[in-house]
């Protein structure tokens, strides 16, 4: 698909439709996570860092109501990547900037290209997940009941006439 990526309807609605174009109605609806969300997957028990990085995005996440069961795979790359990426600049500020090649001639630290690509990715997932302050910019949230009358506080008392 050419242009730019869809986003998503319940997006949309926060954000307002200002080019009235139609919902997509046949969008997939996921039910919003409990607080069970909150402990760190499996996959994430060798890892102290993404561990801890889960356990302090994935609250934040549940209780904006911004993650999905879907939406359980990004954040644990996100957990991954910022762990790497610390794990990476560690590596840099112990090593130096440049390091000796085996051929003995210097050269950049490797660790470096290492957590350059992973802070992209952090950033990426950031945005994915609204957790940088443009993302988050372009949501608004809307009344908890999605069929609460917009109306409402144009309500005028009826008069009865005898």
């Amino acid at each position: 698909m050419r242009g730019r990526k869809p986003l998503p309807t319940a997006v949309t609605r926060l954000r307002g439709n200002p080019g009235k174009r139609p919902y997509n109605k046949n969008e997939p609806v996921l039910a919003p996570m409990d607080a069970a969300f909150d402990t760190p997957p499996e996959e994430l028990s060798a890892d102290l860092v993404a561990s801890a990085e889960w356990q302090r995005l994935a609250p934040i996440l549940r209780k904006s109501k911004v993650v999905t069961q879907g939406d359980r795979g990004a954040l644990l790359s996100l957990c991954q990547q910022w762990s790497r990426y610390l794990e990476a600049n560690r590596s840099v500020s112990t090593a130096g900037m440049v390091v000796r090649s085996p051929s003995g001639y210097p050269m950049p630290n490797p660790y470096i290209a290492i957590a350059n690509r992973a802070l992209s990715m952090c950033v990426k997932l950031w945005a994915e997940l609204g957790l940088t302050p443009s993302s988050r910019s372009r949501v608004q949230t809307t009344s908890e009941d999605p069929n609460a009358d917009a109306f409402a506080e144009f309500d005028v008392p009826e008069l009865h006439v005898n």
